[in-house]
């Protein structure tokens, strides 16, 4: 249910108005073409007086952010406008926060580059979640582009990547439990601040009661596990002062050259009891996420975020450092040495292993022929046999075809797991090119 919210100092207009006074520069005249001409700003800042409560009057329930006591801020264009556009450079001079043509009662309007800094010491409550719509304003149509980003004690854990007047909004979600300082950040994305007018539209803290038995917790058993693609692992996990049903998500923080995460969170709900319990939740690999065709067979280890939540709330939050391995595929042939007998036969076998396995046999074969002037040396002899983590093939060498006597020679096998179509053994995983292997082979054919 939504807070109702009682009158405070600094509110609405009055908040604006008193902020502006703080102003360190008085906005002058600009041009009605391009305000920003010359490199034009108007810096503005705020810092709460010493006398006067820093904290937050957090409650349990949703608390909307603009009714809240602020500790510090600072703008680049005028004061940071409540409930409002930022507008131009004076107080009170913005429009209704308005983005993709919603309009929004609550929230702030403010310009990059800008800060907001609060304290999250509630009374009785323990912070859990910010939320917020953010966005260019729609008052400057397609012009502008801005970063938001949110940080927790001095760590960033948001970031909306640059975002222009032609950009969606997007939602900020941020978890905040056991941070005690939330700062708001608006950059210009690297490149000036001109109609940079940001909105954050609609900004909502949620808490939930501190309990007296404890406050809810869950932690994973390690800080760290690994899980190959296309398998599943179960991960013990301990929560603490948790009762009832609960919903269960498994958020990726940010990495390079990884958009989004091949890993499934497959236990999403739980019934707990209330004391400290461990449950072993299933995570799997499915897919290979949306990556950069750089990563290849890279593990791709990124941090998570486990978040327990309560009739629509989140009440607590374990982070975890996740690896997503590819499979380990090597192709050789044993023995890697074959001598000639004087028939001019050699035998080899050709062993493929595959971890973790693979669910069942699939057939291997080999030649030398595209790396050996079409030449090949290998007849395979009899099926594919053992499992699906180490498969055999028997290979009959054909010293008929060497080109000298008394010489060695090496040569590349090009391996196909899967017989002709070597990609349908792997297909659904990360890189097909699992199927295709290279193993070598020296030849050796003694002089009679």
């Amino acid at each position: 249910m939504q807070k109702r919210h009682r009158a405070r100092p600094l509110i609405g207009t009055s908040f604006t108005l008193l902020l502006a006074a703080c102003s360190s520069s008085a906005p002058p005249t600009e041009s009605s073409v391009n305000p920003y001409a010359n490199g034009a700003s108007h810096p503005w800042s705020y810092a709460a007086p010493v006398d006067t409560q820093n904290t937050l009057s957090l409650t349990p329930g949703v608390n909307t952010l603009s009714y809240e006591l602020l500790l510090a801020a600072s703008n680049a264009w005028g004061p940071i406008e409540v409930d409002r556009s930022n507008g131009e450079q004076e107080a009170g001079d913005g429009k209704p926060l308005t983005l993709d043509g919603v309009v929004y009662k609550r929230g702030f309007g403010a310009h990059a580059g800008s800060e907001m800094r609060y304290s999250l010491q509630g009374t009785g409550a323990t912070c859990t979640t910010f939320t917020a719509n953010v966005g260019i304003d729609d008052e400057v149509a397609n012009r502008g582009s801005v970063n938001f980003q949110v940080f927790l004690d001095g760590v960033k854990k948001y970031d909306s990547g640059e975002m222009t007047g032609a950009s969606a909004s997007k939602k900020a979600n941020v978890n905040l439990m056991g941070a005690r300082e939330l700062r708001l950040v608006v950059t210009d994305a690297g490149n000036g601040i001109d109609f940079d007018h940001a909105d954050w539209a609609d900004p909502k803290i949620t808490c939930v009661a501190a309990g007296v038995a404890g406050s809810p917790t869950v932690q994973f058993a390690q800080p760290e596990y690994t899980i190959f693609h296309k398998h599943n692992a179960s991960l013990p996990v301990t929560f603490k002062n948790i009762s009832g049903p609960v919903s269960l998500r498994l958020e990726m923080g940010a990495i390079e050259d990884v958009k989004s995460s091949g890993l499934v969170l497959e236990t999403t709900s739980l019934t707990l009891n209330g004391s400290e319990e461990t449950r072993d939740l299933l995570i799997s690999a499915p897919t290979r996420g949306n990556i950069s065709p750089t990563l290849g067979s890279r593990t791709i280890v990124a941090p998570y975020e486990l978040i327990v939540s309560q009739n629509g709330q989140d009440i607590a939050h374990s982070t975890v450092t996740l690896g997503e391995a590819a499979l380990s595929v090597s192709a050789a042939f044993e023995p890697s040495t074959v001598v000639s007998n004087a028939n001019g036969i050699g035998t080899t076998t050709l062993v493929l292993k595959v971890s973790p396995p693979l669910d069942q046999l699939v057939d291997i074969s080999a030649s030398t022929a595209t790396y050996n002037g079409g030449v090949n040396y290998l007849e395979a002899v009899g099926p594919t046999y053992g499992d699906g983590g180490t498969m055999r093939q028997d290979f009959r060498v054909n010293f008929a075809v060497f080109p000298q006597d008394g010489r060695s020679r090496s040569v590349t096998a090009v391996v196909n797991a899967g017989g002709p179509d070597p990609e349908a053994a792997f297909a659904g995983y990360r890189l097909a090119s699992y199927g295709t292997r290279f193993a070598f082979l020296d030849l050796v054919r003694p002089i009679p």
